[in-house]
């Protein structure tokens, strides 16, 4: 019996467990309604493989897990659930995974840590007390388990990212993905005649066909192409090869015009700061100058930039008077309820998350069309966690923000100097988004981001005690 086993040809085997497989999910499919059971059975052993292979090398995990912050709720399994549960955190359960079996058994490392511990505990430990008093407790416990597990993510990337060339890899990557997004944004948005037309006739006082490719709101979108504006433009600006140069400038092209497809103008404002930045870290101002003036000609030219431009400006300049569009004037009410309820509980605020319970004190949801969520991360913090949280969270970004600067000045070569300005321009440009918009302690890719410039102090020179 054995002998006439062993006969039996491997193609054989492959077939009889595809066949196998098969009634697996269709018995899965039909009995349980697990509508992703066919998928994921069919590609389970290669999961396997890959996950093995990832404890034995965890950057292999690390870097989808990145990349996945990009894709938003484009694959998302319950998106219908409170918490979607999107492949990002699939992915990021699989690396704490990962490396907790990579540590533990394969490595002699000694456990990075951030060297912001103080200040992070300091924060949280405001966080957790503040939920005692807080009139959204489930919310606020929800956003703080979410911010615990970004700080994992922190820890996650200081202690896999390892070594020097992944950093490229990663920014290559997203930049891709970025340009890839960029694109179907373009499609779907500024290639639209319909939709270009609507545009046109609104001036920028309404905006039809908002570019939003990953996630619902066009404005988080559009967040999604500062570091690749960033990493190409500090590739054009650098002393790197003429080709490497056109090409980034190629890619910047399309990051550009994917970014305006969004009609953020938060995001617009962010970019310009981070921008300006780039230019005053390289010095190229000759340059950058005719690279403007380039992109001006262009738009003078042709008709149908001008007018696009000409609703784009409109659009930014009503940002800070709301006189035209019902979300800069929310975003003033939200500012002044913000800013009462820091007057009314100055010393330790209303509560971690009890802004938008404690907004109707002072404005109807009528007044604000239903929205209740801050837009704005300093009044935000004043609000919620008073003057003393709002110190801390000034000594947090403090230190990150110093540690991104040393990594800019210590910078021994040029592609360090692209990752160490890609990574504190694009951090800061998220700070500005977040003067704009609410969610700023829960961004996946603010927190993604610090990992990344704490990973990179390790490859550049220690300061001089």
């Amino acid at each position: 019996m054995t002998r006439q086993l062993e006969k039996v040809p491997v193609q054989t085997w492959l077939l009889l467990g595809g066949i196998l497989l098969y009634l697996t999910s269709f018995f899965v499919v039909r009995f349980l309604g697990f509508i992703y059971a066919v998928p994921l059975i069919l590609i389970l052993p290669l999961i396997v493989w890959y996950m093995a292979q990832s404890v034995i090398k965890p950057i292999l995990i690390l870097i989808p897990m990145i990349v996945a912050t990009y894709l938003g709720n484009v694959i998302a399994f319950i998106p219908e659930g409170t918490v979607p549960l999107t492949l990002f955190q699939i992915l990021l359960l699989a690396t704490i995974i990962v490396f907790l079996l990579h540590y533990l058994s394969m490595s002699q490392d000694r456990f990075r840590i951030i060297g912001i511990e103080l200040e992070l505990l300091l924060i949280l430990t405001l966080i957790s007390f503040s939920i005692i008093y807080s009139p959204n407790r489930e919310g606020a416990l929800l956003n703080l388990t979410r911010i615990l597990f970004l700080i994992t993510l922190v820890y996650l990337i200081i202690n896999i990212l390892k070594e020097h060339k992944y950093f490229n890899v990663i920014f290559l990557l997203l930049t891709i993905t970025a340009v890839i997004l960029g694109l179907l944004s373009i499609r779907a948005t500024l290639l639209d005649p319909l939709t270009a037309v609507l545009n046109l006739r609104a001036g920028g006082t309404r905006i039809f066909g908002r570019g939003a490719i990953t996630v619902e709101d066009p404005n988080v979108f559009a967040t999604l192409f500062f570091l690749p504006i960033a990493f190409t433009t500090s590739i054009f600006l650098s002393k790197l090869n003429l080709l490497k140069r056109v090409s980034a400038l190629s890619a910047l092209l399309v990051l550009t015009a994917g970014l305006a497809s969004t009609y953020s103008r938060s995001a617009w404002i962010a970019t310009a700061f981070l921008l300006l930045m780039l230019i005053i870290y390289y010095r190229q101002y000759k340059l950058m100058a005719f690279a403007v003036a380039s992109v001006l000609i262009i738009i003078i030219s042709v008709p149908e930039l001008r007018s696009m431009s000409l609703g784009i400006f409109n659009r930014v300049l009503d940002i800070f008077s709301g006189s035209t569009d019902d979300s800069s004037r929310i975003r003033v009410l939200l500012g002044l309820a913000g800013m009462n309820m820091f007057f009314d509980s100055w010393m330790m605020g209303v509560g971690y998350r009890g802004f938008p319970m404690k907004f109707t004190d002072y404005f109807t949801t009528q007044e604000s069309i239903g929205v209740v969520e801050p837009h704005n991360v300093i009044y935000e913090i004043l609000a919620e966690l008073g003057i003393i949280g709002f110190g801390l969270f000034l000594f947090l970004i403090a230190a990150i923000f110093r540690r991104a600067s040393q990594n800019v000045r210590l910078a021994a070569s040029e592609t360090d100097k692209i990752i160490a300005t890609t990574l504190i321009c694009s951090l800061t440009a998220y700070i500005i988004f977040y003067q704009f918009y609410g969610g700023a302690l829960v961004s996946t890719s603010i927190w993604t981001i610090v990992g990344l410039i704490f990973a990179h102090s390790a490859f550049v020179p220690k300061l001089k005690r």
